[in-house]
């Protein structure tokens, strides 16, 4: 009788501990800056557990040099994004946007972080606000480099998602793994695999190509549909850059 309680409490233990794993593995929340202007950072926060929630976003303004926080500001993840409901995150409620004066701050460049549930945005941003050393030793940089205009191209964003990729997520034509700030896709006839390509300051690497990236268009990687969606269509001066 004693090894029959025992084991049925041991049962018992068992189905608790399995249980309380089970809580444990629930998916954690998550959210994304989409943009930092000269007037507002936006992005969205989401949990999939909690698929029609508005969360709160707390974000975080530091002085890059000095590391002096200047701001920290906690935002309600509520506006409505047609992407974000195309991706099926909810009802799509779930975009921010931060109004930032940036004019009361001193000029310098910014780091720009935000946690949703104690979780970092993977995403972490830097901003440069008037003159500043590092805008300065950026614009050294750039000119210490062989830099030659390739034209207008027409640009747009894809992402990892099976409308933009078809089904090859971060597979790129070269074998290369597509990464957002890196990666584009290219007409290889126009612009050859490898080519250091230089758009609005970001020097990017043709590592792909697409089935509608014909002549002078160029396809720029992003993480998520939303900021893919943001980029649109625009007509940019790129050039070529050789160190």
């Amino acid at each position: 009788m004693k090894i029959r309680h025992l084991l049925t409490g041991l049962a018992i233990m068992a189905s608790f501990m399995a249980a309380s794993a089970f809580t444990t593995l629930a998916a954690p929340a998550k959210g994304r800056f989409e943009e930092v202007t000269e007037h507002a950072i936006t992005g969205w926060a989401y949990d999939s557990d909690e698929p029609d929630e508005a969360l709160n976003v707390n974000i975080t303004i530091k002085n890059e040099e000095t590391g002096k926080e200047v701001l920290n500001q906690s935002v309600k993840a509520g506006e409505f994004r047609q992407e974000l409901l195309d991706d099926d995150k909810g009802n799509g409620n779930h975009g921010f946007t931060l109004n930032v004066d940036w004019p009361s701050f001193s000029d310098g460049s910014y780091i720009i972080e935000a946690t949703v549930d104690g979780r970092t945005f993977s995403n972490t941003r830097t901003y440069t606000y008037g003159n500043s050393d590092t805008a300065k030793e950026e614009a050294d940089s750039k000119a210490s480099s062989s830099v030659r205009s390739l034209g207008i191209f027409k640009t747009t964003g894809y992402c990892p998602c099976k409308s933009c990729s078809g089904g090859w997520g971060r597979h790129t034509s070269t074998g290369a793994v597509a990464t957002a700030g890196h990666t584009i896709a290219v007409d290889p006839s126009v612009v050859p695999y490898g080519s250091k390509i230089m758009i609005n300051g970001v020097v990017y690497t043709a590592e792909d190509k697409g089935g509608g990236v014909r002549g002078h268009h160029i396809d720029i990687f992003y993480d998520t549909h939303s900021e893919s969606k943001h980029h649109g269509v625009q007509n940019t001066e790129v050039f070529l850059v050789a160190a």
